[in-house]
Parts: C-alpha cells; sequence; structure tokens
C-alpha cells in the first residue's frame, strides 16, 4: 500500500462546516472547561440534527469530542452511509474521546457527517488518515515557517512575535491584494495561520487552480491560531507553486485581516532497497548453464595482434602533431605581443595626460572635499493603524515577492568640483607672499 500519515483538524478549522446557522457555539476564552481540550477549545450544540461535515481525501477518519451527563447521542455517515452511531452521555466530564470513526476507505474524495441525534454534543477535533505515493513508498514532511525565506512576500505584511504561533513568528495583512508563495516539490501541502472574526477570507491556488477558504464563520468568536486552513493530496512530485492571496473584506462580513503562520510540504518516496527488492534478474544472469561439465570455449572475434600496434602508434602520432600545431601557434602569438609592446613609446615619467592639467592638480594643502550625503529613506512598509492587539507586535516585514511596491533609491549629494578660477584662487592664496624690497635711500652727498 501507499505510505500514510494523519492530519488534526481543530474543531475551529474552515474545513469543518457547521449547520445550521446559530446551532452551533464557539467556547469562549472564558471558558476554563475548553482548556482541557485539544487547542483549548470545542464547539459545542443543543440542537437536535445539528450536523459538522468534513470534505476530505483520504482513507479513514475519527471524529473526537467531550463526555458529559448533558449530552445525548449521535450518527456519522461517510458518503451518504452510516457507518457508526454512538453516545457521549456519561455520569462525569471526560474530553478527548473517539466518537465515532470510519476506516479502511478508498484513497480519495469522501464526504463525513457527524449528526447530533439528541439533546447535544461538543467536538474537540478530527483525525484524518490520508496516503500519497505508490505501494512501498515511504512520506517525509517538511515544515516551512512563515519567516523562512522559501516564502515570498508581496504587498505589505506585518510580523507578529508571541508564542502562541509556530516559532513564536507570524506573518499577518490588512491590504487587499497582498500575497505570499511558496514553491516546492512534493504530494501533499498543508497551509496553518489563524482564524477570528475579524478575518477575510483566503484565495489560495496551486499551480493556478484557486480555492477560496472560509476564514470567518459565523461560528467563530475567538481567535483560534495554529490552525489548519487548506490541504490537498493529489499533487504529483513535480514542482508546485502555491501562492497566498488576501482578496479583501467582502460583502461586509468578517474583517481585512489574514494571516500565515507555516505550510508542511508531505513527499513519498521509495527506498533503493524497497524498489531493488523483487526485481528480476537480468537475462544475460538467468540463462547461464549450471552444468558441472567442462564447457568448450568459443573462439573470439576481434582484431590481430598486429592491427592494434598500427592502430596505438597511428592514434600517438596523431597526438604529437597537433601538440607541435599548438606550441607553434602560441609561440607566434607571443611574439607578436612583443613586438607591439616595442613598437609602443612609453609614456615619460613627468609627462602630463590631458586631464590633469595645472589648475585640475589638488596638492596637499587643497580643502577638504566634504563627506557624501544621503536623503532620508521612505518604509516600504504600510503602518496597520487597526492590528487587533492579540496580534501582539507591528513590525514590518519586507515584501520579496513579485511587489509592486516602488522602492525607495537613496539619493547621493557629491560635491560639486571647484570652478578652474575658484581653483586658481585657492593656489594662489596658499602661495607666501615674498617680501617687498626696502626703500632706497637718497643719502647727500658729502
Amino acid at each position: 500500500m501507499a505510505s500514510s500519515f494523519n492530519l488534526t483538524i481543530e474543531d475551529s478549522s474552515p474545513l469543518v462546516v457547521y449547520a445550521p446557522s446559530g446551532a452551533w457555539q464557539d467556547a469562549s476564552a472564558q471558558d476554563t472547561a475548553g482548556l482541557s481540550y485539544s487547542g483549548s477549545s470545542y464547539h459545542s450544540t443543543t440542537t437536535q440534527g445539528a450536523t459538522a461535515t468534513v470534505n476530505f481525501n483520504g482513507t479513514g477518519i475519527e471524529f473526537y469530542g467531550g463526555y458529559n451527563p448533558a449530552y445525548g447521542t449521535y450518527s456519522l455517515t461517510v458518503d451518504g452511509n452510516v457507518v457508526g452511531s454512538g453516545t457521549s452521555t456519561s455520569q462525569g466530564v471526560s474530553v478527548r474521546q473517539l466518537l465515532a470513526s470510519a476506516a479502511g476507505l478508498e484513497n480519495g474524495a469522501h464526504t463525513a457527517v457527524l449528526t447530533s441525534t439528541g439533546v447535544g454534543m461538543d467536538i474537540d477535533f478530527v483525525n484524518l488518515s490520508t496516503q500519497v505515493g505508490a505501494v512501498g513508498s515511504t512520506t517525509t514532511s517538511a515544515v516551512f515557517d512563515d519567516a523562512n525565506t522559501a516564502v515570498n512576500y508581496a504587498g505589505s505584511w506585518s510580523i507578529s512575535n508571541t508564542d502562541a504561533y509556530l516559532n513564536n513568528t507570524l506573518h499577518y495583512t490588512q491590504n487587499a491584494g497582498s500575497a505570499a508563495s511558496l514553491s516546492f516539490s512534493g504530494n501533499a501541502v498543508a497551509v496553518y495561520g489563524t482564524v477570528s472574526p475579524d478575518h477575510a477570507n483566503i484565495q489560495i491556488s496551486i499551480d493556478g487552480e484557486m480555492t477560496m477558504v472560509n476564514t470567518q464563520s459565523a461560528i467563530i468568536s475567538e481567535l483560534h491560531p495554529q490552525t489548519l486552513l487548506y490541504y490537498r493530496n493529489d499533487l504529483d512530485s513535480a514542482q508546485h507553486m502555491l501562492i497566498f492571496t488576501n482578496p479583501g473584506q467582502q460583502n461586509g462580513i468578517g474583517g481585512p485581516f489574514i494571516d500565515l503562520d507555516s505550510i508542511t510540504v508531505y513527499s513519498a518516496s521509495i527506498p533503493n532497497d524497497a524498489a531493488s527488492a523483487g526485481a528480476p534478474l537480468p537475462s544475460s544472469l538467468s540463462n547461464q548453464s549450471n552444468s558441472t561439465g567442462a564447457s568448450k570455449s568459443k573462439p573470439q572475434s576481434g582484431l590481430s595482434k598486429g592491427t592494434m600496434i598500427g592502430i596505438v602508434a597511428g592514434a600517438v602520432a596523431v597526438i604529437l602533431v597537433f601538440l607541435a600545431l599548438v606550441t607553434f601557434l602560441v609561440m607566434r602569438s607571443r611574439k607578436k605581443r612583443w613586438q607591439q609592446l616595442e613598437e609602443t613609446p612609453r609614456t615619460p615619467v613627468g609627462a602630463e595626460l590631458p586631464l590633469q592639467g595645472p589648475n585640475m592638480r589638488f596638492t596637499p594643502v587643497s580643502p577638504q572635499q566634504p563627506m557624501p550625503t544621503f536623503s532620508k529613506l521612505v518604509s516600504r512598509m504600510s503602518a496597520h493603524s487597526i492590528a487587533p492587539s492579540y496580534y501582539g507586535s507591528n513590525n514590518a516585514a519586507p515584501s520579496s515577492f513579485g511587489s509592486t511596491t516602488p522602492l525607495s533609491v537613496p539619493t547621493l549629494a557629491m560635491p560639486k568640483v571647484p570652478s578652474r578660477a575658484q581653483q586658481g584662487v585657492m593656489i594662489a592664496s596658499q602661495v607666501p607672499e615674498r617680501p617687498r624690497r626696502p626703500p632706497t635711500l637718497n643719502l647727500p652727498a658729502r
């Protein structure tokens, strides 16, 4: 079978679709009971017939939730068929319990629906089993944090640094059209970020195929970090381009923000030993005789010894002629070069070049030239004046992916060269005055 691995889908992920509207509630941050749940969150309902639907590509799915005296029964259907049912009623309260599951599905697209058939229930997270690659392959994963240099950003982004995010970093933007991209080679990809009521939808495309992800569902009331936003597992091993774009607020729903925490790429490969195991032997080996009897050697066709000696001697002669020709060409080239040097008159040592006239020379006592100055740099990033407090910081992030933001080029203010008249004045002012002759004495004759 192909290589299998698991993905965790938190209850707040847009991959889980809750219905009907208003039937499910997001646990508030003040609900201390939610701290025991995965991701410190859960979704609950008291509406009979309320559903939670997951569309996925994989071979199995598991729904986890809590047991509570106030809860009732539920059922699970996959692709329209009932595959399980149960009750979450219990004498005490317990969390992270397996409610229902389906396994052994054909690796492909499926739809799983968990339905509350009683007085209520909650959902903590969903565990998804999936496969990539061919039979006998193994899967490796590579995590690209949002701060990884392989992730390129265009437009206006800022960085938040809190321990709620992977490696304490998260890129966010409120500007429509801002985008992030990753070029990767792999068979599956998973994108993680946050969901919140003030978030916009996210436009994600792989190799030009676009998907709109709803991260601000009406049942989201709190910020949920490190949430799986998007997943795809039907890619080939070629190079792919993922583009993560903020399409802006739509129809006045949600807010302007989107963010990116990390991207995980899964790749399938066949080990060398597995590839060679069971391989048929070459026909030349399989047809060898195992007989114990002596076999007569067949005469081998080929060139005679004299012919071989003649070929070798001819090759050596060709090589010697080639080396002699190369040596002759090199020596002739050097001879021409020396003749040209001898014919070219040398420049006298004290000669003046045309650009070094008397007025262009700077004497050691000439005034020093001022240092060049730079004009003020203009920031490339716009300020996020309405950044929510949970982002924690507002550090501008550099843009490196196809940005259309004009770059601010520093202006170099170079000093002007003094005019020849000014230089003449400077040189003349630095020449010491000669002492005047004493006045002539007209003495009377004796």
